[in-house]
């Protein structure tokens, strides 16, 4: 078999095979190749020695001398290049205390974690899998490469990339693999909050995140993923609006948004609340009051917790708390304070979550899915026509304010919001002179 390899990886492999060193192109490249995905990135294994490949490249940086590897730089790119090992006793349920180099590639590939990722290639001598990743991808089987246990005691993390790697490419876990998972998963306790994140990441922006989600709740995995949303499963609603328990309702919505983070992140979190803001009326019907500003709080815990950038928590936040807004709001003014609130870079990304959260519940109607395309377009209307929408796009400032006389802060909030509410209702009166005329008129009022 013959895979059609990038220059620069080719370049390296033919000048350590030159020099006397084995080489071949190792782990998620060639895995994704064989199931018909173009990889992102390529990794190279050789029998040579950190030192030996320094010296063989002209640019080359040692990102990892520690655990072997150098990045080597060619004409199109650069590349990792690591040296053949075993790994020693593992600390942390991570990270192995030492390795050691060794000449053999078998023993190089017994070390990694599932089968698929444990497959070799070099272009003179084909592929070479010892433990029969080939056959595992054909049965679209996630196995791990030897006992099972101990793979994952040595790395926990690997219990995240096997949940990602059957979400992402829609395998099964083998049963002795998946049993291994259970039996150690709270090795994920010393995993860090960013090597978490990561995973997660990849689950929810796979072509099926609820699969994933719902094999770490069913695993009881997600009590070190995401302990804040355990509450949500089988957590009944009675509530005629919804047919399912939270978690089962939050996986449809999860299904029916776009491939973006921060939207997938907020039809994650968007009724996680819930459980914790349950009452039953007297007829046992079960309400929810309040359960966004909840869901927007448990969503700000958990992604400060696992790091996320800012940008991405102010959406996710935002995005959660208004979920509930109805959308048959037809009065302007209203409209354009709540695109003030929601902030016009969000707008697409809620009407996404609307329509989802609408989907996932039993009735189907498609007047609602009318109503909630139709609170989009009057919303894009308003922000298409250039109406002032906030105090900065006002005629004037707080300067101008100050020029007529006023000395007190407050007092020149107090009219730049009186000027706002008047060009809500009448944009044309965003001028200066008007402004400042009825400014005059709110100083000696």
């Amino acid at each position: 078999m013959d895979i059609n390899l990038p220059k620069g990886v080719r370049y390296i492999l033919k000048e350590l095979s030159t020099h006397g060193h084995e080489g071949y192109v190792v782990g998620g490249c060639i895995r994704d190749v064989l199931i018909g995905i173009a990889p992102k990135d390529y990794d190279v294994t050789t029998s040579a020695t950190p030192e030996e490949v320094m010296s063989l490249f002209k640019k080359t940086v040692p990102t990892g001398l520690k655990h072997g590897t150098v990045e080597v730089h060619t004409h199109d790119g650069y590349y990792d290049v690591t040296t053949y090992r075993m790994d020693g006793e593992y600390e942390a349920h991570r990270y192995p205390k030492n390795v050691i180099f060794v000449d053999d590639l078998v023993e190089d590939l017994r070390r990694r974690d599932i089968t698929i990722n444990a497959i070799a290639y070099n272009p003179e001598k084909g592929i070479i899998d010892p433990f029969n990743g080939t056959e595992d991808i054909h049965h679209k089987i996630i196995r791990a490469v030897g006992n099972p246990i101990l793979r994952f005691k040595e790395d926990a993390l690997r219990i995240l990339r096997a949940v990602r790697l059957s979400t992402t490419l829609n395998f099964n876990i083998e049963e002795n693999t998946l049993k291994a998972m259970v039996e150690t998963m709270d090795g994920l306790r010393f995993i860090s909050e960013e090597r978490i994140r990561e995973e997660l990441n990849n689950i929810l922006l796979s072509k099926n995140p609820a699969r994933g989600i719902r094999m770490l709740f069913d695993l009881g995995i997600m009590k070190y993923v995401l302990p804040e949303l355990m509450t949500m499963s089988g957590f009944l609603q009675h509530n005629p609006h919804h047919d399912k328990d939270v978690l089962g309702h939050t996986l449809e919505v999860l299904t029916h948004v776009p491939a973006d983070l921060p939207v997938r992140l907020a039809a994650l979190f968007h009724d996680s609340g819930k459980p914790s803001t349950f009452t039953m009326d007297e007829k046992g019907i079960g309400h929810f009051y309040g359960h966004e500003k909840r869901s927007r709080d448990i969503a700000h815990e958990v992604l400060m917790r696992l790091k996320y950038d800012h940008k991405t928590i102010r959406k996710v936040e935002t995005l959660v708390y208004f979920h509930m807004t109805s959308t048959d709001m037809k009065n302007e003014v209203k409209l354009k304070k709540f695109v003030t609130k929601l902030g016009s870079e969000n707008l697409n990304g809620l009407i996404d979550l609307k329509i989802a959260d609408f989907i996932g519940k039993p009735e189907g109607s498609d007047d609602k899915l009318f109503e909630i395309n139709s609170f989009r377009n009057r919303i894009e209307h308003i922000i298409n026509r250039g109406d002032p929408l906030t105090v900065r796009d006002l005629a004037v400032n707080g300067k101008d304010v100050l020029a007529l006389g006023i000395r007190e802060g407050q007092e020149v909030g107090r009219i730049l919001e009186a000027l706002l509410e008047k060009v809500l209702k009448n944009p044309d009166d965003n001028h200066k002179e008007i402004l400042l005329e009825y400014a005059r008129k709110e100083i000696y009022r």
